[in-house]
């Protein structure tokens, strides 16, 4: 029965998919999870911030916020509903993640169905569960990573609350005297909970050695909102050398950091101008947050 129904979602992203165009960017928008915690039967990606679903709210960020740009949206869990909800649009490829396996995977196999037609140029990896992304910021975002002059750069949050109640992964840096060093690492906060409270916690960067006190961890206020920016040649060099040696036995996109700075290209971050715009949502309460928020942005642009 299940090999019935995923012939019937393959034929299904080969009939909604379309030719890229000529240009030297794409958007790999993860819509392949389902969101547990929930608790609905629809696709997490369908649910709607202001009557639009929040995977098509950053499609259309993609879109709007970057001239001529290809997209490709990954699915899985109710792809063929999260395909017609988008629909067959130009330049937009659909492909299938057939058993959900990780951020990192699902890279893989956004990556495995451009293959023939991308080359070179620069690809953006975005969670589809950001509705509040928009296209100033991604434009900005666009911007930041190409005068950066960085191979990977890292869209991050400034969460403002209580540290414990940050549950983000945390954006590591060498520490600088400026107080804005390369990117080490991003570590989970679950994996940092898990740290002994009497031992440091020790990284190598390019040869120099870094520590770092549990509590200065928890501490961190940067954090990962899952937007990434690559240099395509080294995405592709290194994406296939991701492992799954993990707790939950799943290939993170979070890993390539280290491999990127194993082989010296180097990682930037850089946090968007409202901090709203890295909000997703994992129940229904921040859902209406969101949907509230994005009520009150488009009052204030029809008040202006």
């Amino acid at each position: 029965m299940s090999d019935n129904i995923n012939s019937d979602i393959y034929s299904k992203t080969n009939e909604y998919s379309t030719n890229f165009n000529s240009s030297n960017e794409v958007a790999i928008i993860l819509a392949a999870g389902h969101g547990k915690r929930i608790k609905s039967q629809r696709s997490k990606m369908l649910h709607k911030i202001w009557e639009i679903p929040t995977v098509e709210r950053v499609y259309n960020a993609c879109r709007l916020g970057i001239e001529n740009i290809n997209t490709v949206i990954v699915v899985g869990i109710k792809a063929i509903d999260v395909m017609e909800v988008i629909g067959k649009r130009d330049s937009n490829k659909f492909a299938f993640q057939e058993k959900q396996n990780g951020t990192g995977h699902a890279v893989q196999v956004g990556l495995n169905k451009i293959e023939n037609e991308f080359n070179d140029g620069i690809v953006y990896v975005l969670p589809g569960d950001m509705g509040l992304l928009d296209e100033s910021s991604m434009r900005k975002f666009r911007q930041d990573f190409i005068s950066s002059g960085n191979d990977m750069m890292v869209l991050t949050g400034i969460f403002s609350g209580d540290p414990i109640q940050n549950y983000y992964g945390r954006i590591v840096r060498t520490k600088d005297s400026n107080g804005n060093g390369n990117v080490i690492q991003i570590m989970e906060f679950k994996d940092i909970l898990a740290l002994a409270d009497d031992k440091p916690y020790e990284l190598t960067y390019r040869n120099k050695k870094y520590t770092y006190t549990k509590k200065e961890l928890i501490e961190t206020n940067e954090f990962n909102s899952g937007v990434y920016a690559f240099n395509y040649k080294k995405l592709k060099e290194l994406i296939n050398n991701l492992s799954s040696n993990n707790a939950q036995n799943e290939i993170y996109i979070t890993d390539l950091i280290a491999l990127f700075n194993q082989k010296g290209y180097s990682v930037g971050a850089v946090s968007p101008k409202h901090q709203y715009v890295v909000m997703g949502f994992n129940d229904k309460s921040v859902l209406k947050e969101m949907d509230e928020i994005a009520r009150k942005n488009v009052y204030e642009k029809l008040k202006n």
